[in-house]
């Protein structure tokens, strides 16, 4: 694999070299970082990190693992190489769970820990001890962040996400129930925090929603929004604040459909914003929607059949669809299992020595530094960032020459051709130089 490296780096342009290596498993890059010093600086890039995750969401089987938090332990990773596997009817618990991997994250040791929420690889954990880590198990990088003004600990809730219009990541402070019920004169203030300021600001108190929300809830982070569940009068509101114009608003539920019906849980499926009703003894109804607006019932889920049937809903998490359309969850008191829609059948899924957690996080692996790209551009240095603006234009340039052919305008391609060879040369004379 090493010489093989060596090869591709030393006979191809660099244009066509990261093209090729933003297009492979996150763990193969990990390998190739220590190849040389320039690979270890283009995979800090910002472009060539945002490139590299966006690709790897067309394909989430490549790059989504699952962190089992546990209280006080480390957490664990958890997932097989290829979603595509299924349990067998002869062998029911191999399906790539049985290999556990513990992960390091040094200011949890001895500690109490909960995850906050997760975003592009990032992941936002609360410490017993007061501290705010943001941590990418990927790259094995994290960072202590600053804490708001009268900081609860991990009875606060935080949310974590992208915001597009500023190109940074942002965490949210929002109102926690424990807080409200616990703490006298307790006044929920919404700050925000962004990576590349390194600070926290507070948003005007007319922001602040008329909700409470469990503080060992996890946010969810889709199209450009953070969202909750929360409660109101015994009724189960869906609530989203907007990372760019950050405001709270409550998304309208799906239709209820039977008597008694309420959400029961939030989630994310194939990139679509998902919740389900339950329906007592008999079955799981989880419906979708790619607006916050109009729902579709996605599939139909019988429970589990057992000598004393759970009416727990809550009992219930959907975690992801594996490449073959099995639908994996966890069901309390049984560990993870994974739901065949073809077969209608479940299968136990073995994850040994871990049958034991708080919570699941499903994760996506990814090169995003907890730093941002701050640290990146530290790393990669001016004359690495000059080559990939190169880059950058080159990609361009072959995205308008692509389209030049398919228009058949051959008299229009001549000087095209001729600046992505002279883009091509100079950053040949800079390698060489």
């Amino acid at each position: 694999m090493a010489s093989t490296s060596c090869e591709l780096q030393s006979h191809l342009p660099e244009d066509i070299l990261a093209d090729i290596l933003r297009r492979l498993p996150l763990r193969t890059l990990a390998r190739f970082r220590c190849v040389s010093k320039s690979w270890r600086s283009l995979f800090a890039d910002p472009f060539f990190v945002r490139t590299h995750l966006n690709f790897l969401k067309l394909h989430p089987h490549l790059n989504t693992r699952i962190i089992l938090s546990r209280y006080i332990h480390p957490p664990l990773s958890v997932g097989p190489e290829d979603y595509s596997s299924l349990p067998t009817a002869e062998d029911d618990s191999k399906c790539g769970f049985e290999i556990s991997q513990e992960l390091h994250l040094p200011p949890i040791l001895g500690n109490i820990y909960s995850v906050k929420g997760h975003c592009d690889g990032l992941i936002c954990v609360i410490i017993s001890d007061g501290s705010i880590v943001l941590w990418n198990p990927s790259i094995r990088e994290y960072r202590k962040l600053p804490t708001p003004s009268n900081f609860r600990k991990t009875r606060e809730v935080l949310g974590l996400g992208f915001d597009p219009s500023l190109n940074d990541y942002k965490i949210v402070r929002a109102p926690s129930d424990y807080c409200n019920c616990k703490i006298k004169d307790y006044h929920p203030q919404i700050e925000v925090f962004t990576l590349g300021s390194n600070s926290w600001r507070k948003l005007p108190d007319e922001e602040t929603p008329p909700f409470f929300i469990q503080h060992y809830q996890q946010s969810l982070t889709l199209n450009g929004g953070l969202y909750w569940l929360t409660m109101e009068d015994f009724r189960t509101i869906i609530l989203r604040f907007d990372l760019v114009e950050e405001k709270f608003k409550v998304v309208p539920p799906p239709p209820q459909d039977g008597p008694g019906r309420n959400i029961a849980w939030l989630g994310v499926l194939n990139d679509s914003l998902c919740v389900f009703h339950s329906q007592r003894f008999t079955y799981i109804d989880i419906w979708t929607t790619m607006d916050d607006q109009t729902w579709t019932k996605l599939i139909t889920i019988p429970k589990i059949h057992e000598p004393e049937p759970s009416l727990r809903c809550l009992d219930y998490s959907p975690l992801c669809f594996m490449k073959s359309g099995t639908l994996l969850m966890r069901v309390r008191g049984k560990g993870l299992v994974a739901y065949d829609p073809v077969d209608d059948r479940y299968s136990k899924l073995a994850v040994l020595e871990s049958e034991s957690w708080l919570h699941e996080t499903v994760c996506t692996e990814s090169l995003v530094s907890p730093y941002g790209c701050n640290r990146a551009l530290e790393q990669t240095g001016s004359s690495s960032t000059i080559t990939l603006n190169l880059w950058k234009l080159l990609l361009d340039l072959k995205n308008g020459v692509s389209q030049l052919l398919a228009m058949e305008r051959p008299a229009r391609l001549l000087p095209a051709l001729a600046m992505y060879k002279h883009l091509r040369n100079c950053i040949t004379c800079k390698n060489l130089n």
